[in-house]
């Protein structure tokens, strides 16, 4: 097996859930959920993923990995004004709405019929605050923020994977 198999699944796994942890922590502050329940929500997640994972690995014979909706989790880090209860209630409606899409393939045609570009541009246009954030930071700790910018849009240029491990 070559190197670069094992080291793209560890690159993979650290930034498909850490980078979007940041996401999960930033939705719990934006309904105002206290610390212990941001923990709580996480290991519940993590709890989550990981039967799942493990129970559709073993159902299918084969590597099975589960995540979180960033996108849903980014429109609500990126909106205010609603409580912690408003919003798991709309992640059980959104986790309803999501299994009636895969059930019912009039929906799940709908749904194929939208652009990926639209999609992404959609994706895109939440995610994009946190972009602009990185940089909003830089008066709070320049010695540690630009050296980690830099770093990025360096070794971009050469290792665009590692770049975002970076």
């Amino acid at each position: 097996m070559r190197i670069s198999i094992p080291i793209s699944a560890f690159v993979a796994a650290i930034i498909g859930f850490g980078g979007t942890l940041a996401v999960v922590i930033a939705a719990a502050k934006a309904v105002g959920a206290t610390q212990t329940e941001t923990a709580s929500g996480v290991t519940a997640i993590c709890l989550a993923m990981a039967v799942e994972c493990l129970w559709l690995s073993w159902r299918t014979k084969m590597p099975i990995i589960t995540a979180w909706s960033t996108p849903g989790l980014a429109l609500v880090a990126a909106s205010s004004g609603f409580s912690v209860g408003e919003a798991v209630g709309a992640f059980i409606v959104t986790a309803v709405l999501l299994v009636a899409t895969g059930l019912f393939k009039p929906l799940t045609q709908l749904i194929a019929r939208i652009p990926p570009s639209v999609a992404s541009g959609m994706l895109a246009g939440i995610l994009v605050g946190f972009a602009t954030n990185a940089f909003k930071a830089i008066p709070g700790d320049p010695w540690l923020i630009l050296p980690l910018i830099a770093a990025f849009f360096v070794i971009r240029l050469f290792n665009p994977a590692l770049s975002v491990l970076a």
